[in-house]
């Protein structure tokens, strides 16, 4: 998954959103090594990386909708140093920063005032492009979260499997970065699930299964 580092495993409910998505089920194939096949695997790295791309979009929408013509351009510049970077784990390292960062200022920036006045401002169109991020965005979160929760089924199905184990290692980068996504896009859900309940933006999805909206670009 680019732009995710994989360093730490994070705890499966660290990120807050239970409540939400409580009745989603986990994914994988239990803990029987013949229960678990080369496809299991396929479908969770794609649902993986189709979460991230949701997230990664959504978020860029986000922040470009309520941060500052400065910060803005604070943030592009630090995109494109970081692009530039020839090591791939230097490179993921940087974006992964950013990524943090950025998420650490929406958390703030989403419970303030100066947003919530951007918002009775944006027009039908603008609110309804705000409105279909944060949907794409926390249907990516509810993706993540159903992947965490299903992953030690499917890492220990895979480890009792010797046909399936060169792609052990593989799988436990991808079982990280989702844990360590979920905890980073926790900071940006709160504030939206806030905005969603106080009725500014449209509902949010209430199960990974639900379709992604269409993010337009700003």
């Amino acid at each position: 998954m680019a732009g995710i580092l994989l360093t730490s495993t994070a705890p499966v409910m660290a990120f807050g959103l239970g409540n939400l998505a409580a009745a989603i089920p986990g994914v994988g194939g239990g803990t029987s090594g013949a229960a678990v096949s080369a496809g299991d695997i396929d479908a969770f790295i794609q649902t993986a990386q189709e979460a991230d791309q949701m997230i990664g979009t959504s978020s860029r929408h986000i922040f470009k909708a309520v941060a500052s013509k400065q910060d803005i351009a604070e943030q592009e510049a630090r995109l494109a140093t970081a692009n530039a970077i020839a090591d791939p784990a230097e490179k993921a390292a940087a974006i992964n920063k950013i990524r943090d960062d950025e998420a650490t200022a929406l958390q703030k920036s989403l419970a303030s005032q100066e947003v919530q006045d951007k918002l009775k401002t944006m027009n039908q169109a603008q609110l309804a492009s705000f409105g279909n991020a944060a949907f794409t965005f926390m249907l990516g979160v509810l993706k993540d979260k159903q992947l965490a929760e299903g992953s030690t089924a499917l890492v220990s199905g895979v480890t009792s499997n010797p046909t399936l184990l060169p792609r052990l290692g593989a799988l436990k980068d991808v079982v990280t970065s989702v844990g360590a996504q979920a905890v980073s896009t926790a900071k940006i859900g709160e504030g939206l699930l806030k905005l969603a309940k106080s009725g500014k933006i449209a509902a949010l999805p209430a199960s990974a299964s639900e379709k992604p909206k269409k993010v337009d670009d700003i």
